[in-house]
Order: structure tokens, then sequence, then C-alpha cells
């Protein structure tokens, strides 16, 4: 299938900017949530900002509320665009109804055109080793797994008020690497609990992982403009990022130069050594 050419010649395309990977990029990726928006909305989306965008994520399984067809109609427009689609993280809603189950939601994600599961247990008590085994038979399904690992347990009833429910660092530095000997395609770090609902940012556990694990393998959640405006600041243009759809031209703008807060203006650049 031929996908859709955003435009050859820029408009203003004298002003430099910082290069960019053609799609499908394999760094540089940028991830944005879909709320279930109607097709028309998602069409002007991809018209006006489809280059820029990688993977469109359809959060909550809101699309077990949607038309099986709208949502394979959705689908195969983002494949049109270059831009894969991920089933977010309804995976581990499903696993409480049983294996066949999440058998039969692997077959349905993957017929509708499907190419990224998120396993993440934000909400859900799961052995390590089990969470392993998704991550394994979503591969074994011809999907590419996404596992999420977080610095605090996920939003449950009963937490305390003020209780503190972070994570040992070490804990989910070994999680990563499980992940990633599994053949986890991408391993999402959650923003809560190191730059969402935290006095200070930890942008020590940060580093800590982007210094033990390739950038190429990790993603962060940055849902805030000063979040992806620090990754880019820090590690790059090339960093992986998931935000809202509302960013996605403010971080593109931060990451080609265009335009940036005072960490990143006119400090981002790329460098690419001529062909012999």
């Amino acid at each position: 299938m031929a996908l859709h050419k955003i435009g050859t010649m820029k408009a203003f395309s004298f002003v430099p900017i910082a290069e960019r990977q053609h799609k499908p990029r394999k760094v540089g990726i940028t991830e944005v949530r879909d709320w279930g928006m109607g097709r028309h909305a998602l069409e002007d989306l991809l018209q006006s900002a489809g280059e820029y965008i990688d993977i469109l994520k359809m959060p909550a399984g809101v699309y077990r509320l949607q038309d099986r067809d709208y949502v394979r109609e959705k689908i195969s427009l983002c494949q049109e665009y270059g831009v894969q689609c991920s089933t977010g993280g309804f995976l581990e809603r499903v696993v409480l109804a049983g294996p066949d189950i999440v058998y039969a939601f692997l077959d349905e994600a993957r017929d509708l055109g499907f190419t990224v599961v998120e396993v993440s247990t934000g909400t859900l008590v799961l052995p390590q080793s089990h969470k392993i085994e998704l991550v394994k038979l979503v591969q074994e399904y011809g999907l590419k797994p996404k596992p999420e690992v977080a610095m605090v347990y996920g939003i449950m009833p009963g937490q305390v008020p003020g209780k503190d429910y972070t994570i040992n660092p070490d804990h989910m530095f070994h999680e990563i690497e499980q992940h990633l000997e599994a053949g986890a395609w991408k391993v999402l770090i959650e923003s809560e609990g190191i730059t969402e609902n935290v006095a200070e940012w930890r942008t020590d556990v940060i580093y800590q992982i982007a210094a033990r694990f390739p950038m190429e393998r990790l993603q962060f959640e940055a849902a805030d403009p000063m979040v992806f405006t620090w990754y880019v600041k820090n590690f790059g243009s090339e960093v992986n990022l998931f935000i809202d759809q509302s960013q996605i031209m403010e971080l593109e703008t931060t990451r080609t130069g265009v335009w940036g807060k005072s960490l990143t203006w006119g400090r981002v650049a790329t460098f690419q050594r001529k062909a012999a």
C-alpha cells in the first residue's frame, strides 16, 4: 500500500532545521493517544501531522465501545500514513477474564490491524514471570510487545493518601532488563512517580535507566511540554516519547529546533557523517 505523501516541499523550507529520520523510524519515535476520536478528526490529524506520528495508541479499551468495522477503518487509515496502532494497556483488563480471552484478544487485535500491544500491570497484581510470558505470547502472534514499567504501584482502591507507594528503582531496572531479554520491542517508562505527581522529578532514575539500557529500546511517557522538552534537551531529538495528540506539533518543533523553550531554544542539532 502506497503511503500518503505529506508534501515534498515544506513552507519556508529555506529555514534550516535539525534533520529527522524518515518513517519507519527506529529512533525519535512519537506515540500519541486517541481517546476514541472520530474518523474525520483522525484524518485531519494525519493530514496535518501524520508525518510526525509513529504510533496511535487507543487507551483504556475505547475500541470495545466502537463498531468493529469502524475501528478497522481507522486503523487502515493510519496505515496509509505509516502510523502503527497500539492496543494500549487494555490487556491487563483482559487477563482478568482468563487465558482463552487473552488468546481471543490477540487474535482480534491482529485481525483488526493493530501491530503494537502494550503489556502493562498498572492496576493488576501479576507475577513478573507471568508478565514476561505475555510479552513472549504477543511475539508469537506476530505483534510487537511494549511492556510498561513504573516507579509506583498503579492507582488502586484503598490507597492511603500521603503514603509512599514508590517501587525500589533496582526492582524497576530488573524488570526492564527481563523485558528486553524476552524480546520486548520497546519498554515504556511510566511518568507516574518520575515526572508526574511528584514534588521533584526523579531525574536520577531517568539517568540511571539511560546509562544501563539502549535508548533506542526505551520510550518515555511525557504528558507535559516541560517534560518532553527536558527529555529532548538531555537526550537529543531521537529520544522515543509518548505524549498527548494535542502536543504533536509542539513536540516536533522542539525535536527539529524550529521553536522551543529556554532549555532548547537554538540548541537542538543532529549530525550525520557524509557518505564516502
